[in-house]
């Protein structure tokens, strides 16, 4: 456990991360015995059930592997401290057993610069997870074990707290929910509260499956949301966000009616808006010096301008506006919190909505001969994104810093972090 002497040496945390601490195995392998043996997906991810348990020393055994940290919120965390250049701005919090396990994950942690907040698991083993490599294509094999164990009263006591006040970002994996659903829900009515940015990664589309009801009650408190377009897709068909959408209807900030819109989108029922990237006239370029203003009081830093579409670039506005419900009565809102949805889709073109709009943004091509494992891409472009964001970039940014910081992982072996410094927000 880190000392309260070592807290007062760092600086202030951006971001907190809840999630399911894992010691990744990554074992590459040239066919698909395994799979079929185990009745494991070729590109996937599963917790396993007890027959499938001995996958885990049967990879040991026969096949060279990797050890690397692993489980979502925790490659998040790892990439946001690569990407910002920076160590101890974020700090990961997760269930974790005391074995060999634990020792090997938290000195890979510790090298990343990530601090912890250890919720110590006296009777489960540390959680470990078999990365199965078949070309372009991963199968992620997990017992999560002690990362089960997250309780309210884990987060929300001197060791952690103040911890969780000084940021303005937290961040809950999807998987999270899985087990911790009441600690998740405190920490997301907390984040509202207290106007933090409360980020929320759909991460499989089983989660969206087996967990609608959860997802139901908690969307409604996120800010950010991601997820890659087939869990959307799952999402749509488990979840009635329609039904979650209108029962919000008196507050047009909801980010449920944002996701509503980009389901309809992804069915070809919403009208998209393609990202211009043809250049930016030098009239334009006044335009959105004159019009970018920062909020003194906006505790994120941004600033609201025009980007090169025309469109307002900030993720916050701050400023108070009128609305009517449905009814025509008049009300008030003042939401100075970042309101986004994010579609990853590969190589094809990201969907986001902001300020109500659909719009798609290019990923630039990387040649398959480069890819070396696509474990952790997605859990990679939001490291990036919540680096740039957290040092008030602006929203075409963010999102560039995700793509950039993806691809870049995508030529590493596991979620292993480059030798190489990061220079996106360097040379961007």
């Amino acid at each position: 456990m880190d000392t309260q002497n070592e807290d007062n040496d760092r600086p202030q945390p951006l971001l907190v991360a809840f999630g399911n601490p894992l010691l990744d195995i990554t074992a590459v392998v040239k066919d698909r015995g395994l799979h079929d043996e185990f009745q494991l997906p070729v590109d996937g991810q599963l917790e396993v059930s007890e027959q499938q348990r001995a996958l885990f020393n049967l990879v040991m055994k026969k096949y060279p592997v990797e050890y690397t940290a692993g489980g979502c919120a925790l490659n998040s965390s790892r990439v946001f401290c690569w990407v910002l250049g920076e160590p101890n701005r974020v700090v990961f919090v997760g269930g974790i057993g005391k074995d060999e396990q634990a020792k090997k994950l938290s000195a890979i942690i510790k090298e990343s610069g990530v601090v912890t907040r250890f919720v110590d698991v006296e009777d489960q083993p540390t959680g470990i997870c078999v990365a199965l490599v078949l070309g372009a294509c991963r199968c992620l094999c997990a017992d999560i074990g002690a990362a089960n164990v997250c309780e309210p009263d884990h987060v929300f006591n001197p060791h952690l707290f103040p911890v969780l006040e000084a940021a303005d970002f937290v961040y809950v994996e999807g998987y999270f929910i899985t087990h911790s659903f009441p600690t998740t829900l405190q920490i997301a009515k907390y984040a509202q509260k207290n106007k933090k940015t409360f980020v929320f990664n759909l991460c499989g589309s089983y989660v969206c499956e087996n967990h609608p009801n959860e997802l139901a009650e908690l969307l409604p408190y996120v800010d950010i949301l991601f997820g890659f377009v087939e869990e959307y897709k799952t999402l749509d068909k488990f979840v009635d966000i329609e039904q979650v959408s209108s029962g919000h209807a008196n507050n047009p900030n909801n980010i449920s009616h944002d996701i509503l819109q980009v389901l309809r989108a992804i069915k070809g029922e919403e009208k998209i808006i393609k990202d211009n990237f043809k250049g930016v006239s030098e009239d334009l370029r006044k335009v959105a010096k004159l019009e970018s203003l920062e909020i003194s009081d906006n505790h994120f830093g941004h600033k609201d301008g025009v980007d090169i579409n025309g469109t307002t670039t900030g993720l916050c506005n701050g400023i108070i506006k009128d609305h009517r419900d449905s009814n025509g009565f008049l009300y008030h809102v003042n939401d100075r919190k970042p309101k986004l949805v994010v579609v990853t889709k590969g190589p094809s073109p990201l969907l986001y909505v902001h300020n109500h709009e659909v719009r798609e943004r290019p990923v630039p091509p990387i040649s398959p001969k480069d890819i070396v494992d696509t474990t952790g891409a997605g859990d990679s472009f939001v490291g990036g994104f919540l680096a740039a964001l957290s040092t008030g970039q602006p929203l075409q940014k963010c999102l560039d810093c995700g793509t950039w910081t993806a691809q870049k992982l995508l030529q590493q072996k596991g979620c292993t972090l480059p030798s190489f410094p990061a220079t996106f927000l360097d040379h961007n």
